[in-house]
């Protein structure tokens, strides 16, 4: 079942219309239809899980069905240190690391690390 997150106050027996984000990757990407499930959490404590109910052209509802109060935060913190990387390796990286649940993410410099950054989007990695 997919998760996600939302910045969206959740509750049990209401229905809420998906953010922008949530909707792309979930009916956009993922190609869901009425009536499939995923989890939903709001970064307060605990999951909740939701039905598809409606999906119009540019947005969708879901129906709050259930909450659970699992807490998935890392009971640890964890600094990753990465060296610079060019184009979308970094950003991928950055990514994973995301998803892993380190906390802190230390950029370094090595003797191969390619420092030169060029374009705005690598100004903007620092």
């Amino acid at each position: 079942m997919p998760r996600f997150y939302i910045e969206t106050d959740l509750a049990v027996d209401t229905t809420v219309e998906l953010t922008e984000t949530v909707f792309h990757h979930w009916v956009k990407v993922l190609r869901a239809q009425v009536g499939e499930q995923a989890t939903l959490f709001s970064g307060q404590g605990g999951e909740y899980e939701v039905r598809l109910t409606e999906v119009p052209k540019k947005s969708a509802s879901v129906s709050v069905k259930s909450f659970h109060p699992d807490n998935r935060t890392p009971s640890f913190n964890a600094l990753l240190g990465q060296v610079m990387s060019k184009g979308d390796r970094m950003d991928y990286a950055i990514q994973k690391a995301v998803e892993l649940g380190i906390s802190q993410i230390q950029l370094l410099t090595s003797e191969r690390c390619e420092m030169r950054l060029k374009y705005d989007r690598d100004q903007k990695k620092t």
